[in-house]
């Protein structure tokens, strides 16, 4: 029978049917094996890259506005991709939906001009571009 002492120094990792880990804890993690602590941290580190990936390709307003931002996008995209933070399947997927995003773009710039007029369109840009250009505090 395992005593709480002995029960203390173990994963407690739990099971979708009851039963914990039975792996020493890692030194590191206050109640997980060093298994479970790199899954942990793995998970935790893929949804922060899921929120940076989004704001990178949203922006701060949540929309998609410029030529601009699908290459910040894919630039970032790039660099998860090197470090090795984005699956090549997935990274060959957004890759292939960025360059259809860049591809719809002058469709998107044609019809707002036609529809609100060149100047609105250039007074649009400006706007976003200032936005960029203000330093965060």
């Amino acid at each position: 029978m395992k005593t709480s002492k002995t029960l203390a120094v173990l994963c407690q990792f739990p099971f979708a049917d009851g039963r914990s880990c039975r792996m020493p804890r890692a030194h590191n993690h206050e109640y997980l094996c060093i298994f479970h602590a790199d899954r942990e941290r793995r998970l935790l580190d893929q949804q922060v890259l899921d929120a940076e990936l989004a704001a990178d390709l949203l922006g701060p307003a949540g929309e998609l506005r410029s030529t601009t931002d699908v290459n910040a996008f894919i630039t970032r995209l790039t660099k998860h991709a090197v470090a090795g933070r984005i699956p090549p399947k997935l990274f060959h997927s957004l890759i292939y939906s960025a360059s259809l995003l860049l591809q719809t773009l002058p469709g998107v710039s044609n019809d707002v001009r036609i529809a609100l007029g060149f100047d609105h369109w250039q007074a649009e840009l400006r706007r976003i571009y200032s936005v960029r250009s203000k330093p965060t505090t």
